[in-house]
């Protein structure tokens, strides 16, 4: 386990945030990606899944150096390596998290209905609307919060929520009180069925978004301390992830629901469950509007500044690198900061107000923002800027170069699969 700080954003609430930033609602669709993937196939692409996004992890770490400390962003890195791409991966990071935000209230707004189904003096009619109003008591004061470090008691609660959840599953299939309905398998049987789902397990890792935060924020910076929290949450969620989708595909077999809490007959534990994926999500509301918030700022600065506009030519290797890397720190006044998180706030209520579903575009846009987040740009950023430091690097800055081509690769393909299960499944 993590070692504690004495003052900061120590190494545990560094690794909690990480944690509660890659678990969330896909623990939920876990089983569901069992049942089309079979039980060993399934724990595989969890493995690889795991794999390739703590790689991702990894390369941000690795390349923050190349910033000026405490100043680590997509913006910033895609100004020093692909300038004139930084826009348009900030638009698709924007996009992807305030999108996940928005699906977060959705989630609030459908569920609640179903635990509490009598509201005094309020008609049924209006139960999601007024939901989503009660929401606001918790979500609104939480996104003013600067810091994802002052966000770690509400990630301990909602871990605490995932934990139930967790141990729901799991301890109703070792008690064996529900009768399986559905077949159990040990591969797919069509690849189409698992295209249907290969984004909920690839996309279940992603905790990319909030890595530079969690980086600028540490109180201890160096290489082995952030990859120390990296594998600790990368190793935890694994393990959760498979003993949930194992524990929950094999309670209900191929009849298995897209959210397994739902598939469980009322009572006392399973209407805790469903509060506990509300708290769930409402404490993952602020963590996925914070690099929402800071994209919309980097857009928002480069359309007023011409002067952040870079050409490829810009090199690291100048003399001048610090006072350039410097010039890129892109601003965040204070009343920027509230203006864009009451817009945020503002548009992502009438959405989820007014919006019956929009899990279609939400799946474009995860296989596109998703995977620039979590593989595309973690490794672009590894591919230029490892080992440019010198004109011959080290064997290890090799490999790690190579593999930062192979994590492109793979993210490419990943793309092009998810868009494929989005548009033509």
């Amino acid at each position: 386990m993590p070692s504690i700080q004495d003052q900061g954003a120590g190494t545990v609430s560094s690794a909690i945030s990480l944690l509660k930033t890659i678990i969330g609602a896909g623990l939920l669709s876990m089983p569901l990606a069992y049942s089309t993937d079979g039980t060993i196939f399934g724990s595989f692409i969890i493995l690889i899944a795991a794999l390739t996004s703590g790689f991702g992890l990894f390369l941000q770490c690795y390349v923050s150096k190349y910033t000026t400390i405490g100043h680590a962003t997509f913006f910033n890195l895609c100004s020093i390596t692909y300038p004139q791409l930084s826009v348009i991966f900030d638009v698709a990071i924007a996009i992807q998290c305030f999108g996940c935000a928005v699906s977060y209230l959705i989630l609030i707004r459908d569920l609640m209905p179903t635990i509490i189904t009598n509201v005094p003096f309020v008609d049924p009619k209006h139960y999601k609307v007024f939901w989503l109003f009660v929401s606001t008591i918790l979500t609104v004061p939480l996104s003013f919060l600067k810091n994802l470090d002052s966000l770690k008691y509400t990630s301990i609660l909602a871990l605490v929520a995932i934990a139930y959840i967790s141990v729901l599953v799991v301890a109703h299939y070792f008690v064996g009180d529900i009768p399986r309905s559905g077949l159990i398998e040990y591969f797919p049987s069509s690849a189409t069925k698992v295209f249907s789902t290969f984004s909920i397990i690839v996309f279940a890792f992603t905790g990319q978004q909030n890595m530079f935060s969690i980086i600028n924020e540490a109180k201890n910076k160096s290489l082995p301390s952030l990859v120390h929290l990296v594998n600790f949450a990368i190793i935890i969620s694994t393990l959760l992830f498979i003993v949930v989708g194992l524990t929950g595909y094999l309670t209900f077999g191929s009849s298995v629901n897209g959210n397994i809490i739902l598939s469980y007959p009322n009572g006392v534990t399973t209407w805790i469950g469903r509060l506990s994926i509300v708290f769930m999500v409402v404490f993952s509301f602020p963590l996925m509007l914070h690099p929402a918030r800071i994209s919309v700022n980097n857009i928002y600065n480069w359309a007023i500044q011409e002067e952040n506009k870079l050409t490829e030519e810009t090199s690291l290797l100048e003399n001048n690198q610090e006072e350039q890397v410097d010039s890129r720190i892109v601003p965040f006044p204070e009343k920027t900061f509230y203006a864009i998180t009451i817009v945020l706030l503002v548009v992502g209520y009438i959405l989820a107000t007014v919006i019956n579903s929009f899990a279609f575009i939400l799946a474009i846009v995860g296989a596109t923002g998703s995977t620039s987040i979590s593989f595309i740009l973690p490794g672009l950023f590894g591919y230029k800027l490892i080992g440019s430091e010198s004109d011959d690097p080290s064997t290890l800055e090799k490999i790690f170069k190579n593999l930062s081509l192979a994590l492109v690769i793979w993210g490419v393909l990943v793309m092009i699969t998810c868009l494929y299960s989005s548009i033509v499944l």
